[in-house]
């Protein structure tokens, strides 16, 4: 609607992670010109933002390969039960997963999950949007992180906010 017109498409790879395709559109400041685009669509994924009681930032140091670094990450991952919709239910199982696995951390009974909304990770060129959350007060799950699908677990930390907040200014 609104002047977009999806004129064909072919996908091009598949994996069970992503799919490529090459599709030709209309758009509204462009309508009568073919405009040839390279979509990657991957699964929804949620991300935590996630503090201990002492307000401490949890962290995972996680390699990138496509950037070639090992960067600091909030846990996060995608939503893996694709047979469903996106319900709140499957959303927040995932956001429980995701910091047990990659944190071993779990909401406490005086925790709470504050919903941020959603954003495209990249909108000019893959369809994945990540669901973001913040969880307060998080807790060790006492068996601690478990390896998942052969997942390298990552190393992990907390920071300060103020160290959170000099990280991302350098």
């Amino acid at each position: 609607g609104n002047g977009w017109a999806k004129l064909s498409g072919h996908q091009t790879y598949a994996d069970p992670h992503i799919q490529i395709e090459r599709a030709v559109y209309h758009s509204p400041s462009r309508p009568g010109e073919e405009v040839h685009w390279t979509i990657a669509h991957r699964k929804a994924a949620v991300a935590v933002a996630a503090r201990d009681a002492s307000g401490r930032w949890i962290m995972i140091h996680q390699e990138r390969f496509p950037v070639q670094m090992t960067l600091w990450e909030f846990p996060a991952g995608q939503i893996d039960d694709h047979d469903r919709r996106l319900e709140t239910s499957v959303i927040l199982g995932a956001v429980d997963q995701e910091l047990a696995e990659e944190a071993g951390f779990q909401l406490s009974e005086t925790g709470e999950l504050i919903p941020l909304g959603y954003f495209f990770s990249s909108q000019g060129f893959t369809t994945e949007h990540v669901y973001l959350f913040v969880a307060t007060n998080v807790e060790p799950i006492p068996a601690g992180r478990v390896e998942v699908g052969g997942e390298r677990i990552p190393d992990l930390t907390t920071f300060s906010g103020e160290e959170l907040t000099q990280m991302v200014a350098s």
